[in-house]
């Protein structure tokens, strides 16, 4: 009978997000930002704009957090810390001014989409030992 040995601390493996999570993630943040600092008559309109700004971080904080593999809470931080960075940044552009209670929306969005995530990889690993074959010889033991 043989012991597995789980590596920890620096000798643990790290997932490496595939380039197309990275490169949407990447895609995502330079939209927010070009449409955060843009002129308003540059900017897009399709809904309220705090629903606009909820649901841009939201896909952003969903992205970010997937192409940040096990680093969620850092991705996460990144989010929140773009949303009040470039709400500030707001007031070095023409025509724009920051809000406070914008930042606030961003955040939460970015959080929202960013927990959603994080959410759904233990719950994908639960649901897949659910519907997992059990080996014969326990199915026996047990019956």
């Amino acid at each position: 009978m043989s012991i597995p040995v789980v590596p920890v601390g620096h000798e643990r493996r790290r997932a490496k997000p595939s380039p197309w999570k990275i490169g949407l993630a990447a895609l995502a943040i330079a939209a927010i930002v070009f449409v955060t600092l843009c002129p308003a008559g540059l900017r897009p309109h399709f809904a309220p704009a705090n629903l606009e700004r909820f649901g841009a971080y939201f896909v952003m904080g969903a992205l970010v957090v997937l192409a940040a593999g096990r680093r969620v809470l850092a991705a996460t931080a990144l989010v929140v810390a773009l949303a009040v960075v470039l709400e500030a940044a707001q007031a070095l552009a023409p025509g724009r001014d920051p809000a406070a209670a914008d930042a606030i929306v961003k955040a939460l969005g970015g959080v929202t989409g960013a927990a959603l995530v994080a959410i759904s990889y233990p719950v994908r690993r639960w649901l897949a030992r659910l519907v997992a074959p059990r080996p014969v010889a326990a199915a026996i033991k047990r019956g």
